[in-house]
C-alpha cells in the first residue's frame, strides 16, 4: 500500500516574503510598544530589537523551503523536514537574538540581560510556535489560491457548457416550420401572389438570422415581438383565417430586456399543439405584464372546436423543455416557466426580473 502524500500548494517566493514581512511587522508593533510601557527598551535597545525583527524576517525564508522540500513526500518524511525546518529557524533566530544585543551591547552603552538555559529553552519555543504561525500562512494562502483557481476554472468550464447548450438550443430550429414555410412560399407563387411570397422570404430570412444570432444576449421586448410577428406570418400564409393573432404589450414595457428568442418557442408551441390539432379557427393571444418587479409573459391559444387526432412527431415537447432550461441557465432560479391548461386551450406564462434597457448596471 502507498503511503500517502502531502499535497498542499504555497505562495510564490515575492508573496510569502510579503507575508512574511507583515506577520513580523506585526509582532514588533504588539511586542516593542509593550516593552517600552514596560521600561525595558532604552536607548540603544531600539536598535537591538530591530535588528531582531528582521532576523525574524529573513529566517522566514527557512520555513518556505522546508515547505517546498515538503510537499510531495511520504507523510512522514514530509512532516520531518517541516519539523527540522521550524526548528533550524527557531534555534537560529535565537541565536540571531542573543547575538544581536551582544554586538550592540559591545558598540553602544545597553543593557545585556544574562538567559539561563530554561529562558533559552522558552525563547527557542516562541519562535518555533512564531514560525508555525508563518508556515501555517503560507499553507492556508496557498490553498485559498488553489480554491479560487479551480473556481476560476470551473466557471471558464461553465461558460462553455452555457455556450454549448445554447448553441444546441439555437440549432434545434423546427425542420418542420421550415418544411411548411417553403410550401406556402410554393403555393402563394402558384396562386401568382409572388409579392406577398417575397414578403414572406424576407420575414424568413429575418427570423432565420435571429436564430442563427442566438447567444444568450438580451434583447428589448420590442425586438423580440417583431421577430414574433415574422414568424406569425409564415405561419398565417399557411393557416389562413383558421388562425387569429392578438398582442397585448404596453409601450412602457416595450424596453423590457429579455433573452433573445424566448417567446419563439412557446408560440411554435402553441401552433403545433394548438392551432394543428384544432378542427376550427384558434386564437393566439401574447401578452406581456408587469408584476411587481416581475416581468410576465404569456402566450395563450384556445380552439373552439374539439381538438383532432394528430400524429406524433419528433421533438414533442422540446420547445418548453428548452425555454425552462435556458431560463435556469441564465436566471439561476430567478425566472420560472409556468404551464397549464385553461379553457379550451393552453397557456404558457414566463416569469423573469424586470429590467429595463435604460436601467443602468
Amino acid at each position: 500500500m502507498r503511503m500517502p502524500e502531502l499535497d498542499f500548494q504555497i505562495p510564490p517566493p515575492r508573496q510569502a516574503a510579503r507575508l512574511g514581512a507583515i506577520l513580523w511587522a506585526g509582532i514588533a508593533a504588539i511586542l516593542l510598544p509593550g516593552l517600552a510601557a514596560a521600561g525595558q527598551l532604552r536607548g540603544a535597545e531600539w536598535l537591538a530589537q530591530a535588528g531582531v525583527m528582521l532576523s525574524g524576517a529573513a529566517l522566514t525564508l527557512t520555513v518556505y523551503l522546508g515547505l517546498r522540500a515538503s510537499n510531495g513526500k511520504p507523510l512522514w518524511l514530509g512532516f520531518a523536514i517541516c519539523l527540522i525546518a521550524l526548528a533550524g529557524a527557531a534555534v537560529m533566530q535565537t541565536a540571531n537574538d542573543f547575538g544581536i544585543q551582544a554586538l550592540i551591547h559591545d558598540l553602544l552603552p545597553t543593557r545585556l540581560s544574562t538567559h539561563s538555559p530554561e529562558e533559552t529553552l522558552i525563547v527557542r519555543i516562541i519562535y518555533f510556535l512564531i514560525y508555525a504561525c508563518a508556515g501555517a500562512v503560507f499553507v492556508v494562502t496557498g490553498v485559498l489560491q488553489r480554491i479560487r483557481s479551480r473556481e476560476r476554472a470551473l466557471a471558464a468550464a461553465e461558460i462553455a457548457r452555457l455556450r454549448t447548450e445554447l448553441t444546441v438550443l439555437r440549432l434545434q430550429l423546427n425542420p418542420h416550420f421550415l418544411y411548411n414555410s417553403l410550401n406556402a412560399f410554393s403555393g402563394l407563387i402558384a396562386l401568382g401572389r409572388a409579392d406577398e411570397a417575397n414578403r414572406l422570404a424576407e420575414g424568413l430570412a429575418e427570423f432565420l438570422h435571429a436564430a442563427m444570432d442566438l447567444d444568450g444576449s438580451e434583447v428589448p421586448l420590442a425586438r423580440e415581438l417583431e421577430l414574433i410577428e415574422c414568424y406569425l406570418d409564415l405561419e398565417q400564409a399557411r393557416f389562413g383565417e383558421r388562425l387569429t393573432v392578438a398582442t397585448d404589450a404596453p409601450g412602457a414595457l416595450h424596453a423590457a430586456l429579455i433573452p433573445g428568442f424566448l417567446l419563439q418557442p412557446l408560440v411554435e408551441n402553441a401552433i403545433k399543439h394548438g392551432v394543428e390539432t384544432s378542427a376550427g379557427a384558434a386564437s393566439l393571444h401574447i401578452a406581456a405584464a408587469r408584476a411587481g418587479t416581475e416581468l410576465v409573459l404569456t402566450v395563450e391559444n384556445r380552439s373552439a372546436a374539439a381538438a383532432v387526432a394528430a400524429p406524433a412527431r419528433p421533438g414533442l415537447g422540446i420547445g418548453l423543455a428548452n425555454t425552462r432550461t435556458r431560463l435556469e441557465m441564465l436566471f439561476a432560479g430567478e425566472a420560472s416557466l409556468e404551464t397549464g391548461p385553461v379553457a379550451g386551450g393552453f397557456r404558457a406564462a414566463v416569469r423573469l426580473p424586470l429590467k429595463l434597457a435604460e436601467d443602468g448596471p
